[in-house]
């Protein structure tokens, strides 16, 4: 079954059908089941609460990801608003192929008693999943950029013209204050991820305009119709894609 996750400017996706607050052992997650056109439903969540009241670093990303496990989910395609560092241009919507969440310590094995646990991430982004989003972005006529790598931030303030600069040099080229959590904690539990950035902003020092929280959800906002069309296909043909 699919999971979604969405970031900034997305509180709902399709029709609210059943909301439960599952209880796991991390806490509590908010979590909607959503029916789409093709009478497909998904699991839903709004990473920042359905208000916009969760900044980035009090987001309980552990109990999100182990609430869709415990519901089923097998595969998790997940928005975020993104800052461009190079390559592409504000409105993009570009697949993410890899990460870095080097200052990142999210995890569910903070104890080695039952044994080693180092999780393999040399591919955090399902490619079948990433192919498949691209395939119906096609089919729907939706410019869909690929070999996004991101960066992510602690938040909740925009990066220095310098934390940018050295983030470039590392190979990244957008900047999240979310995506590396989920990409941990969807991989420890084995659970396929897709997520597609909306490029909303120029990165600090890499143009002359500065990021703003209004112009963030401004694009996110043009942006819904898009990723609503490319779900819709994506919920009826993810069961035969996982």
């Amino acid at each position: 079954m699919l999971g979604i996750i969405g970031g900034s400017g997305f509180y709902s996706v399709a029709k609210p059908i059943e909301e439960r607050n599952v209880l796991t052992p991390y806490g509590i997650s908010n979590v909607i089941k959503i029916g789409f056109p093709s009478r497909k439903t998904a699991w839903f969540i709004a990473r920042h609460g359905k208000n916009h009241d969760l900044p980035p670093h009090r987001v309980n990303y552990k109990a999100n990801i182990y609430a869709l496990k415990k519901l089923g989910v097998d595969a998790i395609f997940t928005t975020y608003a993104v800052g461009i560092i190079s390559k592409y241009k504000v409105r993009d919507l570009i697949l993410l192929d890899d990460f870095l969440g080097l200052n990142i310590r999210e995890t569910f094995y903070n104890s080695f008693a039952k044994g080693l646990r180092h999780t393999n991430v040399c591919d955090p982004y399902d490619k079948k999943l990433s192919n498949l989003c691209y395939e119906i972005a096609k089919v729907k006529k939706i410019s869909l950029k690929k070999n996004g790598v991101v960066f992510t931030t602690h938040g909740p303030r925009f990066e220095t013209r310098a934390e940018i600069k050295a983030i470039k040099k590392m190979g990244a080229n957008l900047v999240s204050m979310t995506a590396s959590y989920e990409a941990i904690l969807a991989n420890e539990l084995e659970i396929d991820l897709v997520g597609i950035g909306i490029a909303t902003n120029y990165a600090c020092g890499i143009k002359r305009s500065r990021p703003n929280d209004e112009e963030v959800l401004e694009i996110v906002s043009k942006s819904k119709g898009k990723i609503s069309s490319i779900l819709n296909l994506l919920v009826s043909k993810v069961e035969d894609s996982v």
